[in-house]
């Protein structure tokens, strides 16, 4: 396994020039390694050549695709406890004001590219901190453990995570890390995220608006584009919901699965549930990695087909035209677009 890179930052290779008040945050998916992702930024950089923006990657460190897609569904479930219309979600609550707490010692530091983002937020509790589902031992032991049964979901997460955001914490808080210092550089912000990296955008625009409340004027200077998209509109915080343009081929059946996931259940037999997210992700291993239409190099116009050609290319109107001055990219916000052959 490759080093500790979770949560640090890429950037592309070669830096370009870019515009200091115009800032693209790019989160990686599942399976994506530091090669995939510094791709990836090479290609944003290329498709945002004309209007140059400044790009920084979040790496979202691959464990395995197994253990990928069971961060992603321990992610969606903090997510769904988010809703407004979720019942009996006072602890919720607490957790994201805790996690905005932790988030506003960050933010009082200058932290390097390279930085331990849990290790700097709780340094004492990281030695310590409970079983996390990073390798399939892991989950396996954590599948063993009778007493789960008997856990709701915020006790659940309280034991597997501590104090920590539940599903990828490390890229979770850097990405809200650097929203809350991009707002104060003045900087116009995109969020750019594929598969599991939108559920890390979402959480972390949780955080953030927790933080800065009563504030919300900030996010009318975000942007949110996610390709492959594995999260609902409604996953979002409310104000950022119309703020946000999802694009998705018609035949990416992962994307299409785990957005619609919803509560698993309510977690009401946890030990059940996670077993069942086990199989779920068995199923979905061989859908991944031959489903071409969920990678990141298809929406990215890396491949010869149509579709994905058209993909980068809304892309890159998206990342280049400004969205409040240009009634039809106006009329797309809130929508996820579907690509066709």
């Amino acid at each position: 396994m490759e080093p500790l890179l979770d949560g640090t930052i890429l950037v592309p290779n070669p830096l370009p020039a870019f515009a200091a008040r115009r800032r693209l945050l790019h989160v990686n998916g599942v399976s994506s390694d530091r090669a995939k992702q510094q791709r990836d930024l090479n290609r944003l950089a290329e498709l945002t050549a004309a209007h140059p923006l400044e790009i920084r990657g979040i790496h979202n460190q691959t464990h395995g695709l197994q253990a990928d897609l069971l961060e992603s569904l321990l992610g969606k479930a903090e997510l769904y406890h988010f809703w407004p219309t979720v019942e009996n979600n006072d602890r919720a609550g607490d957790r994201r004001r805790a996690y905005a707490k932790l988030l506003e010692q960050l933010i009082t530091k200058e932290l390097g590219d390279d930085a331990d983002m849990l290790a700097i937020a709780q340094p004492k509790d990281v030695q310590h901190r409970p079983l996390t589902p990073e390798t399939p031992a892991a989950i396996s032991s954590l599948l063993a453990l009778p007493f789960l049964q008997r856990l709701g979901w915020s006790d659940f997460a309280q034991y597997l995570y501590g104090v920590f955001p539940a599903g990828a914490p490390r890229p979770t808080l850097r990405l809200a890390y650097e929203i809350v210092k991009g707002l104060q550089a003045g900087a116009e912000l995109y969020l750019v995220a594929h598969s599991q990296g939108l559920i890390i955008t979402a959480l972390a625009c949780h955080i953030v608006r927790e933080l800065l409340l009563p504030q919300t004027k900030w996010m009318e200077t975000v942007h949110i584009i996610g390709y492959g998209p594995v999260i609902l509109f409604a996953d979002l915080p409310v104000e950022l919901q119309g703020r946000t343009i999802f694009l998705q081929h018609r035949q990416d059946v992962v994307a299409e699965t785990l957005s619609n996931l919803r509560n698993l259940d309510v977690w009401t037999n946890l030990q059940t549930q996670l077993q069942k997210a086990l199989h779920y992700a068995d199923d979905l291993l061989q859908t991944v990695h031959t489903d071409s239409h969920h990678t990141a190099s298809f929406y990215l116009g890396l491949s010869p087909e149509a579709a994905s050609q058209r993909s980068a290319q809304l892309l890159q109107i998206l990342l280049t035209q400004n969205w409040t001055a240009t009634p039809s990219l106006a009329a797309l916000c809130g929508s996820r677009l579907i690509l066709e052959h």
